[in-house]
């Protein structure tokens, strides 16, 4: 009996010397193991400092653990301590629990060369040789449970050979209190990175497993806008950027339904300067949205307000080419353009409702370089305002600017945005704008530069069911022309100079109206086309008869400046005859610059006595326009060539106006 005993103790002894060799062993031999069969195990030579593991307490320690490229020399990632917990005895009841996970000093060196990564030879070692298995599908029975996972000041350094990019992500921390797989609890955690340029974002949230539910909140603090410059610049086409981003958004909804999510929150963009070879391109001082919900299943985007203010930019125009022209890289596939098109037409229709829009101090500056001369045309102290716009059903906005040279512009515009051809108005009002800034336009157009004047303009149009109604009162004071440019072939050879000086009143003014109106499908139409068409109109008509236009201002009968009928026979002239003649005395004696000439048409004189008849008429006129103070200089009284049978007989009127047009 007592030779059993010793037996057993002999036994239960050189048992327990084996654990405790193999638990004084197990360290090291993890350790060589690591280090002799990282290949094998992950595919890169690895190399581990030190492995501590204890079997009671279920604790292992990884110490200055280092994964090496494929080349067996240079680092791919590094890590100082790995120290996991796990709570052995609850593996009996199917629950695998560690009580926390820590990992300090992660440092990863990922590299990009064309298309391939440094980690693919790691993916293509874990990648399955065998054909893919049907999923189990059936629940498993174990819980897994994580406590307290922890990754302190991580690094990710990023450097894609081929287009010469770097990034790096200086300081990633990771904390999860509880994260959990086949449980009845929430998992929870956040996530804090760094990034090299400036700025912190921070995600909190928490997920519920079987009810597919989850809660998270992002904020990302004075982000840089410099740190994206490697992916922007895949977009874009710059010399600069700068900025800072301000995001604080919460979305909740569930996984299962992950598209009806509920996003909402505010976001600040300040700061931002693009700029392009010429200086600054376009850029803000703050822009502030508050989003009230965003649902992407719906494609609804509900926005209670929208700030802008201190926004600038520069546009600019050259023959061939502008300053916008090639910003974006062009960089879709003709096929990635097309699922884009085919995702676009298959999702719901866009909802946008925006509450409250407000732009504040925006300037604008357009410069063509395709004309003669240079045309710069800044706009400032920009603001608009509006309430409840959306995409569907009457919206309202107005907005105020200051023009060159002190004028100041008013719009007010009502409309429906997707269905625009359906119902528009739009007032626009122009007043005291300097004319001599559209100089560079008028001598493109005429000729002619403009060297004096002021203009105002109020422009009402509408639309309805695709027709259009424009009118235009255009009110000008103290206009002033040049001379026409030698160096420029004009666009249309109008008369300008005459023109203005002929439709100047009294008070050197010139009011005048021009209407719009056609079909806006129609491709002939061109709303532009039609003003200047018009106004050419006005400007020759008004030049090449100065008698019509001036006979306005004093409201004599327009027909009877053109034509006095006169009977062939008649000796010495009626008293209406007479009167017309003192209308047009009246009209030269106001502006010495008027020349006009009497034509007598009459049949061929049938004998000298009729031919004596024709030639003292001619006397009468002439004498009579002289006793009324016209200069014989501005007036011709003639004859001309017989008329036919069957047309009127007597004094044709012309009239021009002396200026120098050149």
């Amino acid at each position: 009996m007592k030779r059993a005993w010793k037996i057993v103790l002999w036994v239960v002894g050189i048992l327990l010397g084996i654990i405790l060799l193999a638990t004084l062993l197990i360290s090291p031999i993890a350790k060589s193991y690591i280090n002799s069969h990282g290949k094998e195990l992950v595919g890169r030579e690895v190399h581990v400092d030190d492995v501590t593991i204890n079997v009671y307490s279920g604790h292992v320690a990884i110490l200055g653990l280092t994964l090496y490229e494929d080349n067996g020399k240079d680092v791919f990632a590094r890590f100082d301590t790995l120290d996991t917990k796990a709570s052995l005895f609850k593996l009996l009841g199917n629950t695998v629990e560690l009580e926390h996970i820590t990992l300090t000093g992660l440092n990863v060196n990922v590299l990009k060369q064309g298309e391939t990564f440094n980690f693919q030879s790691m993916l293509d070692h874990f990648a399955s040789d065998t054909t893919e298995e049907v999923q189990d599908t059936t629940p498993s029975e174990w819980v897994i449970k994580l406590h307290n996972i922890r990754i302190s000041h991580a690094q990710i350094h990023y450097n894609d050979l081929t287009e010469k990019k770097q990034w790096h992500l200086p300081d990633i921390n990771l904390l999860v209190p509880n994260l959990e797989f086949g449980g009845d609890q929430a998992s929870e955690g956040g996530l804090n990175i760094a990034f090299t340029e400036g700025g912190h974002l921070n995600i909190n949230g928490n997920y519920h497993e079987k009810q597919g539910t989850y809660d998270l909140a992002v904020n990302l603090e004075k982000f840089n806008i410099k740190n994206l410059d490697p992916i922007i610049a895949d977009i874009l086409n710059y010399q600069k950027l700068g900025g800072n981003v301000d995001i604080h958004l919460k979305a909740q909804g569930n996984v299962s339904e992950i598209t009806k999510s509920r996003i909402g929150g505010t976001v600040a963009v300040t700061g931002v300067d693009l700029q392009d070879q010429n200086g600054t391109l376009a850029g803000w001082k703050r822009l502030d949205a508050a989003v009230n919900n965003i649902n992407l299943d719906d494609n609804s985007y509900d926005i209670q307000s929208l700030k802008l203010d201190g926004f600038t930019a520069r546009y600019d125009q050259w023959a061939d080419h502008s300053n916008i022209d090639g910003l974006i890289k062009n960089s879709e596939s003709s096929e990635s353009s097309e699922n884009s098109e085919n995702t676009e037409n298959s999702s719901a229709p866009l909802t946008l409702n925006l509450h409250s829009l407000a732009v504040t101090n925006a300037n604008l500056t357009y410069n063509d370089h395709t004309l003669p001369d240079l045309f710069s045309f800044p706009v400032t102290d920009l603001n608009i305002e509006a309430t409840d716009l959306s995409l569907n059903g009457n919206n309202n906005a107005k907005l105020r600017a200051t023009l060159p040279g002190g004028g100041h512009l008013l719009v007010k515009w009502t409309g429906d945005i997707s269905h625009w051809k359906e119902h528009q108005d739009l007032f626009i009002a122009i007043k005291g704008l300097d004319m001599k800034q559209l100089s560079p336009w008028s001598v493109y157009y005429t000729g002619q530069p403009i060297e004096d004047g002021i203009f105002s303009l109020t422009s009402h149009n509408t639309i309805k069911s695709s027709i259009l109604n424009g009118k235009n009162k255009i009110d000008i004071y103290k206009a002033q022309v040049g001379s026409r440019r030698k160096d420029v072939e004009p666009q249309q050879k109008l008369p300008l100079k005459t023109a203005l000086y002929i439709l100047k009143d009294k008070d050197d003014k010139i009011l005048f109206d021009i209407p719009v109106k056609g079909n806006i499908d129609s491709p002939e139409f061109s709303y532009m086309k039609i003003v200047w068409k018009t106004l050419g109109n006005l400007l020759v008509k008004v030049a090449t008869s100065p008698l019509r236009a001036l006979g306005n201002v004093f409201g004599f009968g327009n027909d009877n400046l053109e034509f006095i009928e006169i009977e062939a026979d008649q000796r010495g002239l009626t008293s209406e005859q007479y009167h017309i003649l003192g209308d047009l005395a009246t009209i030269a004696k106001s502006d010495t610059l008027v020349h006009f000439t009497l034509e007598q048409r009459m049949p061929a004189p049938a004998n000298d006595t009729v031919a004596r008849g024709y030639a003292f008429r001619n006397d009468i006129v002439r004498r009579y326009l002289v006793e009324q103070g016209v200069s014989e200089c501005q007036f011709s009284v003639t004859t001309g060539e017989p008329i036919t049978d069957g047309e009127k007989t007597g004094y044709t009127i012309t009239s021009e106006m002396k200026l120098d047009e050149e």
